[in-house]
């Protein structure tokens, strides 16, 4: 099965499931040593990011967890062997066009089936016969993702990374997340490419 396909395989069981499927473009660039230790980071809020926030201590929250399930503990500034800002964007929603191909099925033959009464009736039978392209428009909200980190005993920046994505799921905590999980994917290893994360609950 080709790689689309399992893709469109896998999209259509998301929502089957009523899940959330989130897309990111992650960009950068790691230069951690696999063996770091001690295996710890302090979480800043990046330049413009309110430290004190609900909003941004919740997410920073999220990127500790997920930054544990890669081995790395979170810590205050004097324990930590790196310190990483983490900032965040989320634009208001844009209208966005896109397109898909339908099918067009039309008749392609007839067959006989037995009718009432000993009698043979004619029934057409429909084939896809070609394809069109279909324009459809969707809300969809542009947010992006930033995390650097710096060694704590050098000050040279060893970790850099960015996320972005637009989707219709306008709860921005949920999408976050996803977005923290693609960027984070190879930890302390730099993701790249366009990396799609799905959690098991509805948008």
């Amino acid at each position: 099965m080709s790689l689309f396909r399992l893709i469109a395989c896998g999209l259509a069981l998301c929502l089957a499931s009523a899940c959330t499927s989130v897309t990111s473009d992650v960009e950068g660039y790691s230069s951690i040593a696999p063996d770091i230790t001690p295996r710890s980071i302090h979480i800043a809020p990046a330049k413009g990011m309110d430290g004190t926030s609900l909003a941004w201590t919740a997410n920073a929250q999220t990127l500790a967890g997920i930054l544990a399930t890669k081995g790395f503990a979170s810590t205050p500034r004097r324990g930590a062997s790196l310190l990483a800002t983490f900032g965040y964007r989320s634009d208001p929603p844009v209208i966005e066009e896109y397109t898909t191909e339908e099918p067009i099925k039309d008749i392609v033959g007839w067959r006989s089936v037995p009718g009432p009464n000993n009698t043979t009736r004619h029934v057409p039978i429909y084939d896809i016969v070609g394809y069109q392209t279909v324009s459809h428009t969707r809300r969809v909200f542009p947010r992006q993702l930033t995390l650097e980190m710096r060694d704590a005993r050098t000050g040279a920046q060893v970790f850099a990374s960015t996320a972005s994505s637009r989707d219709t799921c306008s709860q921005t905590p949920k999408v976050l997340g996803l977005m923290m999980e693609a960027m984070l994917k190879d930890f302390p290893a730099a993701g790249s490419g366009k990396i799609t994360k799905t959690k098991d609950e509805a948008c």
